[in-house]
């Protein structure tokens, strides 16, 4: 059976929202949906005469509410989406669905026939797609798009992409795990470049252990640390090209990396750091809380974080180790021999925008979200409504984050609007501080230089049963990783733990991905 007839079967409604979708999808609304911008015309603009203002375009949005207390009512009497109306001459119904059954939700309507204008989603709505509810959005990009083009990395457009076809607007994000070093440590004890190989990386982490870096005098220093779950040590099992949730081509099957001959040299590296005395001796348990406080009283040279976290780090140890000279950066993830790409699994985009065949005026949504990419709209989403929560003096922004939080606004704003990975310029304003700024945008800039690339990017979902207890955090694995870290077992058990996985895991979902990825190379 072919991967397209396979996917026909993988995903499907109920018979009557079939017809409905269909019936959505027929007359005046299909031929929309192949017309291009130019064809294109706002409802106002067919009746307007010449030089009479266009009128607002209706259009109606289904949005989770990311659990945050958002406006109910009518929207546009809501002064946030009010706002954001007249700025792009809309007329907006935003239907804020719960975050826990949002997906749920979504799929009852859907099957009651409310097709929306725009359906918020993480990536693609393979419903709406399978349906021909979808309208590809090249040319409207093209011809309205320039700021979301500008704001939106190539990685965030790929991964809502299918056979050249962009099927939504995501949210740029950098979302790779990065590697964070203390560079005070480093400068004391000689290291003057960071270390690009898994041998140049063992190299800094035994002058670490060595040389007192914390200069205590107690030789307490632990090198690096993780948490438990073998979590946060993700940038260290990357540098031989494995990650927890990236696939593999190995013989020819598309495998999760957590069984790839990578992740058992991986598990030997971090054996050796066991062995030295090079990792923290609790990190299979410690718990968050126990983790940060390690890092915060100055026993840890190295560890893997979020990007969006570095200022963070560095204004902890500022506070926690005063006039220390405290230095947080991110290094790139070393390579070992032969490694194309180290860093972990690229997730460049979040949530997206997907606009149906439902919508009157494509073009009239892409300028909106166009808008929302603008600098004068990320001003919006992040400071608000101008004279309200924020001031601009010229150029220079007066944020009163205090009114923005006590309107209880900025949370829903930001989550319902962004689309914008980071600007520097913003973030300066809400950290006040340049140092801060160039702190994270140095940080932000090692994340997206670097990452394994997914291979399955836009694989519609399988119908397989999911099996948890095969994930990387699932027993097996867990159980296996530690008896080789810990030296109960050697490093060949690997071998054992791959067949104990392929036994419990079947070829169902092996087939399905390897077919998916196949038919993405023809």
């Amino acid at each position: 059976m072919s991967f397209e007839k396979k996917w026909g079967n993988t995903l499907y409604l109920s018979m009557s929202a079939i017809v409905l979708l269909s019936a959505c999808s027929s007359g005046n609304e299909s031929s929309r949906s192949s017309a291009t911008p130019n064809q294109t015309s706002t409802q106002a603009s067919v009746s307007a005469t010449p030089g009479t203002p266009a009128a607002p375009v209706k259009i109606r949005v289904f949005e989770t509410d990311n659990n945050q207390p958002v406006p109910g009512g009518k929207m546009m009497d809501d002064p946030t989406i009010k706002y954001l109306a007249q700025k792009t001459n809309t007329d907006l119904d935003w239907v804020f669905l719960p975050h826990g059954q949002f997906g749920d939700q979504v799929r009852i309507k859907f099957a009651s026939g409310d097709i929306p204008d725009v359906v918020q989603s993480w990536g693609i709505n393979y419903e709406l797609l399978k349906n021909n509810q979808v309208i590809p959005l090249n040319d409207y990009i093209n011809k309205y798009g320039s700021n979301l083009k500008k704001a939106i990395s190539q990685a965030a457009w790929d991964e809502v992409t299918i056979d050249g076809k962009i099927l939504a607007i995501p949210e740029g994000q950098i979302g790779n795990k990065v590697l964070y070093v203390r560079k005070d440590w480093m400068d004391k004890v000689g290291i003057t470049t960071p270390p690009k190989t898994p041998d140049e990386l063992l190299t800094m982490l035994r002058a670490f252990r060595d040389k007192d870096p914390n200069g205590n005098g107690k030789k307490d220093e632990m090198p690096f640390s993780g948490r438990e779950k073998l979590d946060w040590v993700d940038n260290v099992i990357t540098m031989f090209g494995a990650d927890y949730f990236a696939r593999v081509v190995v013989n020819g099957e598309v495998v999760p990396g957590l069984v790839s001959p990578n992740m058992k040299q991986a598990l030997g590296f971090l054996r050796t750091l066991v062995e030295e005395k090079l990792i923290d001796s609790e990190f299979l348990t410690n718990k968050r809380n126990v983790w940060e406080q390690k890092i915060q009283n100055n026993l840890v040279g190295a560890w893997v974080h979020a990007p969006s976290l570095s200022w963070d780090w560095q204004d902890k140890l500022n506070k926690s180790l005063p006039g220390m000279g405290a230095n947080v950066i991110a290094i790139p993830t070393p390579k070992a021999p032969g490694v194309e790409s180290s860093g972990t699994l690229i997730r460049a985009s979040n949530k997206s925008f997907m606009i149906t065949k439902a919508a009157k005026d494509p073009a009239a949504i892409v300028k909106m979200l166009d808008w929302l990419a603008s600098q004068e709209g990320q001003e919006f989403v992040n400071f608000g409504i101008p004279n309200v929560t924020y001031k601009k003096d010229g150029d220079k922004i007066n944020y009163d984050s205090k009114k923005d939080a006590d309107d209880k606004t900025v949370l829903w704003r930001f989550n319902s609007f962004n689309l914008v990975a980071t600007n520097k310029d913003i973030m300066e304003i809400q950290l006040g501080s340049k140092e801060a700024a160039d702190k994270m945008d140095s940080t932000y800039k090692v994340a997206a230089a670097e990452g394994i690339k997914n291979i399955i990017a836009g694989i519609p979902p399988s119908t397989a049963t999911p099996k948890p207890e095969l994930e990387w955090n699932g027993t097996l694995f867990q159980e296996a990783a530690a008896q080789i870290l810990l030296g109960k077992q050697p490093l060949d058990y690997f071998d054992t733990f791959v067949k104990q996985w392929r036994a419990q895991a079947g070829t169902e979902n092996i087939k399905y991905e390897t077919d998916y990825y196949n038919s993405k190379k023809k």
